[in-house]
């Protein structure tokens, strides 16, 4: 978040264009996000969808 200049989740949230309670379980691996929600955050840091995808499954 530091190199897009993002300071807090909520500003991400915002600029995601999802509540700030979607990104918080996202990040906290509480529930499964939505595809859409993860086709978001990647294309915003200009990842793959996948390397998300596969970050949450290793901490399982």
């Amino acid at each position: 978040m530091a190199k897009k200049e993002i300071k807090t989740q909520s500003e991400l949230a915002d600029l995601l264009g999802i509540s700030k309670n979607q990104l918080s379980n996202i990040l906290s691996d509480e529930f499964d996000p939505i595809k859409s929600n993860v086709r978001k955050i990647a294309d915003f840091f200009d990842i793959s969808p996948l390397s998300i995808i596969k970050d949450k499954k290793e901490k399982d």
